[in-house]
């Protein structure tokens, strides 16, 4: 399906754009749709495109050979995601899914790739992109091997609190989906919750969490000791 110019032009990677080049964008990229669970991009597959999210709400990940999910990014609204190997034309290196229905532009790598040879605009975002997912993706390691499991927990709450009071879209994480961002088990959460909700820093309402005292929050955000029975 055709993509939109004006819908294009609300995607940070081609905001600064004149019309004649969006048109180019838009001449080159594919409208997908995709309903809750559908696969979008499968690790491991060859001949992997750029996505910018339209609508809805992706999430990247791995998957173990055990099967436990660890996920890397939610990319959420004018992001994208699998850009390393439209770049560089090897393997997906992570999963991608709809975590909601919807809507996604992709554009294949020869396309991409012209984009960034005529385009110094689309060349220059796509660099700060990858800086901005680079610094991501350091910032996870750090949470996996040095923070205990409510330190990330606390986190991701408190990450969603930020998103809340910035007017950008949110998506309520089930508790499988913040062990699957957090690298832990469901129970684990769960634990990590009622502890979090008893230092009155959070509640919880009809199974969704409510933020009650951001500085108490960001306590549990900043420690940095754990028992083993919280990992």
């Amino acid at each position: 399906m055709p993509v939109n110019v004006e819908a294009l032009r609300k995607i940070p990677l081609f905001a600064r754009l004149n019309s004649n080049s969006l048109a180019q964008v838009a001449a080159v990229a594919r409208e997908r749709h995709y309903e809750r669970g559908d696969l979008i991009v499968r690790e491991g597959e060859s001949g992997g495109a750029l996505h910018c999210v339209h609508s809805g709400l992706v999430k990247v990940f791995k998957l173990s050979t055990e099967g436990k999910e660890q996920v890397l990014f939610l990319v959420a609204v004018g992001n994208t995601f699998n850009d390393v190997p439209a770049l560089d034309g090897g393997p997906n290196p992570a999963s991608a899914a709809a975590m909601e229905p919807s809507i996604v532009y992709a554009i294949g790598s020869a396309e991409l790739s012209t984009l960034i040879v005529t385009q110094p605009d689309v060349a220059t975002a796509v660099i700060r992109i990858l800086a901005h997912k680079l610094r991501h993706l350091v910032a996870l390691v750090e949470d996996l091997s040095l923070r205990p499991v409510i330190a990330r927990v606390a986190k991701i709450l408190l990450d969603q609190e930020v998103a809340s009071q910035e007017g950008r879209q949110i998506y309520r994480l089930t508790q499988q989906e913040m062990a699957a961002l957090a690298g832990t088990a469901r129970e684990v959460v769960g634990r990590a919750l009622k502890e979090v909700e008893a230092a009155g820093a959070i509640k919880m309402c009809q199974g969704r969490v409510v933020v009650v005292n951001h500085d108490r929050l960001c306590l549990f955000v900043s420690s940095e000791t754990d028992s083993a029975s919280r990992r």
